[in-house]
């Protein structure tokens, strides 16, 4: 087997283990799972070829789908951080716009020399600066009290995304097992 079929492998248990990792599928079952692929993809390409393996096992998201392991009570730690991840850049590249938007209004009004502050729409209680100097060169600008929507809205995102809050629910259960055992 050459190395561009085992990198090809490689990828295909790569997005199998994504996709179980949706599905909620818990870490060893999901070793177990890839192990099986493996062997059975290796010894698929020494018969048939590697292509011909990889089109047999089909689409690596139906694959995990067809699996259905998966634990509904089960935090999805990695869906959480993948949508925090996409709120925190949405949050980012916004503040960075009526930022720039913010100076672009300073500038246009003509005032040079003085840190000009203000509150823009819809982020309250982010204080927004800007300063142009006089010959129109030098620009300054500032988005005070952010941490809220920065860190607050992703982590906020990650907690509801994720149901981090069935790791507690989990725990109780447990609880209620082991003194229905006693």
């Amino acid at each position: 087997m050459t190395v561009q079929d085992r990198l090809r492998i490689e990828n295909a248990l790569l997005r199998y283990d994504f996709w179980l990792e949706m599905r909620g599928v818990r870490g060893s079952r999901r070793r177990e799972l890839r192990r099986e692929l493996r062997a059975n993809l290796v010894e698929a390409s020494a018969d048939v070829g590697t292509t011909r393996a990889l089109f047999g096992i089909g689409s690596p998201k139906e694959l995990a789908h067809a699996a259905n392991d998966g634990d509904p009570t089960r935090p999805r730690w990695s869906q959480g951080a993948v949508w925090a991840s996409g709120v925190f850049t949405l949050v980012l590249f916004s503040l960075m716009f009526t930022a720039t938007a913010f100076t672009a209004g300073v500038e246009a009004s003509g005032v040079t020399g003085e840190t000009v502050r203000g509150f823009v729409f819809p982020w309250f209680g982010i204080d927004f600066a800007a300063r142009v100097e006089p010959d129109g060169r030098g620009f300054a600008v500032g988005a005070g009290g952010s941490f809220v929507p920065v860190v607050g809205l992703p982590l906020l995102t990650f907690v509801v995304v994720s149901k981090a809050w069935r790791v507690l629910s989990r725990g109780d259960r447990s609880a209620v097992a082991s003194m229905e055992r006693a």
